[in-house]
């Protein structure tokens, strides 16, 4: 995939807080190198986050005038946002911190973009920030990425260097290569993916699971299961695993589909009649069988099911009783309880 860089101004302070990771347990700080990335995943909410919407029209003029024209994130595949001087800002902030700075905290690697987006890693912008990390703080590195480079052995024998610092995830939400490419622009197949997350296990690298998010054509048979023994959970730390919820993006995501199939149907159901409790079938579906292999093989304590509660219908609700393996996202009351009464009384 061709790609329209467009240098925007670089984040002053890169390492930053990430609540929203730290109540998915993923973790406390983020290392973003850069604005938006080369992997367009029509799923992303990146495009609709606030640093975006309140940078659009300065951005929108940057693009003009470097490339002579203003596509919008949401419409351009190609286009990504660049720091030119992250590297700098980053060894600017890292100066003024203890090397011990982040010691007991996990940072990940990264929240936002894809930091092994192909021109970062080609540039050496990726290694160079790993290596700023890992030599120059504390931090428990956690990265996420869709690149399939991270389990070549370039790759492995930087995170070997490191042991116990370095914990790596590869997002995965479908066992379909063909579909992916429709939906997943710019990344590696999720096969690959799978291949590198066997080739760190077996190197010894630490990994964990990341179905984020499972997309409804994986419950078809036993797809959703056969994809989890392939991550191997039994070698992986932890689990993590998420409903596709709507980022204002569904009908993009719907058009991957062909019309009349199942899944297309899905979509217009759920999110264009406006039939909630299909969502929570859906949703239910996914924890059910998640947490029944989980149980049956011994690692229900590493499953993490990200789960914004909110639309989880009284018929459904008694399947989470006791709320094993599930962290809810939706926005709790002020005594910090769910919302959803439905859920509240399993709890």
């Amino acid at each position: 995939m061709r790609s329209l860089p467009v240098i925007v101004p670089t984040i002053k302070q890169p390492i930053q807080p990430s609540p929203g990771f730290e109540k998915k347990k993923l973790s406390t700080y983020k290392l973003d190198i850069l604005a938006l990335c080369f992997f367009a995943c029509v799923y992303c909410s990146s495009n609709n986050g606030n640093y975006l919407r309140i940078n659009r029209r300065k951005f929108a003029a940057l693009a003009e005038e470097q490339l002579g024209q203003h596509p919008l994130p949401s419409e351009e595949p190609a286009l990504t946002y660049v720091w030119a001087e992250i590297l700098t800002n980053l060894t600017r902030q890292l100066s003024t911190k203890a090397s011990t700075w982040g010691a007991g905290e996990t940072l990940v690697f990264s929240m936002l973009t894809d930091a092994f987006s192909p021109n970062m890693v080609k540039g050496g912008i990726t290694e160079a920030a790993v290596r700023l990390l890992l030599e120059r703080t504390a931090f428990r590195v956690r990265i996420l990425t869709k690149n399939a480079i991270v389990g070549s052995a370039k790759w492995i024998r930087l995170f070997l260097q490191f042991p116990g610092r370095v914990v790596v995830g590869l997002s995965i939400g479908t066992d379909d290569d063909e579909w992916a490419r429709k939906v997943e622009l710019g990344t590696s197949s999720p096969s690959s993916r799978l291949r590198a997350i066997r080739r760190l296990q077996e190197a010894g690298v630490p990994t964990y699971g990341m179905l984020c998010p499972i997309f409804p054509g994986l419950l078809g048979g036993n797809r959703l299961e056969h994809l989890v023994d392939q991550v191997r959970p039994y070698l992986a730390e932890d689990f993590w695993a998420e409903p596709y919820n709507d980022r204002q993006n569904w009908t993009k995501m719907r058009a991957t589909y062909a019309v009349g199939s199942a899944e297309y149907e899905w979509f217009s159901e759920v999110y264009e009649r406006g039939n909630r409790a299909v969502w929570s079938r859906y949703a239910t579906e996914i924890y059910t069988r998640l947490r029944a292999k989980a149980e049956r093989e011994g690692w229900l304590p590493k499953l993490k099911y990200l789960l914004y509660e909110g639309d989880i219908t009284a018929a459904d609700a008694s399947a989470f009783a006791g709320l094993k393996g599930v962290l809810m996202q939706s926005t709790p009351t002020d005594e910090g309880q769910t919302k959803n009464k439905h859920i509240a009384a399993v709890a």
